[in-house]
Parts: structure tokens; sequence; C-alpha cells
């Protein structure tokens, strides 16, 4: 399949999922919460100052990354930006600014954002490495990128061939990176400092009701939402398990133009 069919391919999914990730994916409670601490997760590790200055929402999806956020007295400046028409629609209801526009060549003038928030996006592109030069264009100099990605474990690579070939979520185009590749493709445009990885246990159970929904079944779910965020973060911490996770976020800097 050529880039452009893969391409039209991906907007056809991503238009005919809107409704799932409105009402499943971020509509039980227990999937909201657990998306809202990965994004809160995201989102430390970016200085105050720049989560004071414009943010680009890159991929926004339905657009309510932001909406549980606390900036303090001050609003959040959110740009979001999406290749699918139903999820703008979605996300103009939540963000003031929105952009229909393909990631890959982002339709904004050089130096326009203070941050730009990439959650889930990069492996969905046909060529993520046009993503990463075109983030790196937008960034103001001192502007700050962060991503979260999926990541090729032990724990994750044979379950998300299962469901790719069964789901109707993912179009060709869905990647499961290795961590170094990802590493990589970042590194070639930006200053990586920091790296965490995340989502061993709670990451399926929780994430993706949309896709598969065995947490309903579990009673008591508060408490055993708050355990097994509580437990996943205990394994992100052990230096030999760690790296084995379904998830990364990637905290990443703009290289100064005098370094470059």
């Amino acid at each position: 399949m050529s880039q452009s069919n893969q391409k039209t391919s991906e907007i056809e999914v991503q238009n005919k999922i809107a409704d799932s990730y409105e009402h499943i994916r971020y509509g039980r409670l227990y999937s909201k919460r657990y998306q809202q601490w990965w994004t809160s997760k995201m989102l430390s590790f970016i200085s105050p100052e720049n989560m004071k200055g414009r943010i680009l929402d890159n991929g926004c999806g339905i657009g309510n990354h932001f909406e549980e956020i606390d900036n303090g007295d001050r609003a959040l400046d959110v740009c979001g930006l999406d290749i699918a028409e139903n999820m703008i629609r979605k996300a103009a209801i939540r963000i003031p600014k929105t952009v229909l526009g393909d990631s890959q060549y982002l339709p904004f003038k050089e130096s326009q954002f203070d941050v730009v928030f990439s959650r889930s996006l990069l492996h969905h592109l046909p060529q993520p490495s046009l993503s990463i030069e075109d983030i790196d264009r937008v960034l103001k100099e001192n502007g700050e990128a962060v991503f979260a990605d999926t990541n090729a474990s032990f724990l994750s690579i044979l379950p998300r061939k299962i469901v790719k070939k069964k789901g109707e979520h993912f179009s060709e185009l869905h990647k499961n990176f290795k961590d170094k590749e990802l590493l990589e493709l970042i590194s070639s445009k930006f200053q990586i400092d920091h790296v965490y990885y995340f989502g061993y246990i709670a990451y399926p159970l929780l994430g993706f009701p949309d896709v598969i929904d065995i947490f309903r079944f579990i009673p008591f779910k508060n408490f055993f939402l708050s355990t097994l965020i509580k437990i996943d973060e205990f394994f992100s911490m052990l230096p030999k398990l760690r790296t084995q996770s379904w998830g990364i976020i990637i905290k990443a800097s703009k290289i100064k133009k005098s370094l470059k």
C-alpha cells in the first residue's frame, strides 16, 4: 500500500473511532482517570514557564487531554491539531483553537509554540521523522516537546499483534516502536531530557476499554484503579523490569541554534 493510501486509511480509521473515544475510552470513569494520570505524568516533565506559554496538542483526538489540568489562575493556551474531521469536531467543543491538519506538515509558521505535546501520535504516521522535523520548526528557541508512544517489549509485542489483526481501531500504519528506535528518532532533532517507561498492568486493563474491556468485570473499581497505578509506578522504578513496559514518555528540548 502506498503512503498516500496508508494515510487515507488512517484518516478513515480515526474518523470511525471518534465516537468510541468520546463515549467509551474517555467516557468510562476508570479509563478516563487513567488517561488523566498518563497526561499529567507527561506534563510533569515540562517547565512551569513553558506551561504558561502556547501549547500545541499535536494529534489532539477529541481534545480532552487538558480538561483536568490545573494551571493555577492562568488558563492554558492550547491549540489542537488532528488529521481526522470527526476528531476535530469533537475537539472544537473543548479547545478554543483547533486546526484540521497533518502532523507531518504542521500548518504553522516557525517558532510559534512553547510546548508541543504529542500523545500516542508518532506510531500512526507514515513518516514520523517528518513530524519530528516540523515539531522542531514550530517550537520557540527554548521550547520543549513531550511524547508518549508505544514501546515494543516482552509484555506488549504479542498482544499488540493479536489486537491489531482483529481490531478495527488500527490501520496498516500502526507501529510498535522499540525504545531505541524512538529515542534515535527524537534525538535526531532534540536533546533528550527525560525518559519514563510506563504501563505494565494498568495500561491494558484500564486504558483501552473501546478495544478490550476486562476491567468492567472487576468490583471495587476505584480501589483497584489506584492500586494498579501505584503498582505500575513501582515497576517503572525497577532497573531490569522498567523497560518492559507498554508505553514510553520522552521529554525533549529544542537544541539551541548555536549548538546545532
